[in-house]
């Protein structure tokens, strides 16, 4: 009633959605957790696909902010290959 009347404001009934928090919840291509956070799948795809010389700053830090050490070895291992092919 509040966002309606005083504000002027109307909430799209496909996104008034009430779930378990441990279920985690998807915002701008990142799962969010109680626990903490990872990069969704196709973002993970995506970095590893897009990947070059120009970008891989960009792509490191995005790795780095939103996963673990494991995922994160991994990528550094992906980013070498991606160079020795490039050279």
């Amino acid at each position: 009633m509040f966002l309606q009347k005083k504000l002027l404001l109307a909430i799209n009934p496909k996104n008034d959605v009430i779930i378990k928090a441990r279920w985690g919840l998807n915002f701008l291509g990142v799962e969010i957790f109680p626990s903490g956070r990872r990069l969704n799948k196709r973002n993970w795809h995506r970095a590893q696909t897009r990947l070059n010389q120009t970008n891989i700053s960009s792509y490191s830090g995005l790795i780095a902010q939103h996963s673990k050490r494991k995922r994160i070895k991994e990528f550094r291992w992906i980013v070498l290959e991606k160079i020795g092919e490039i050279e």
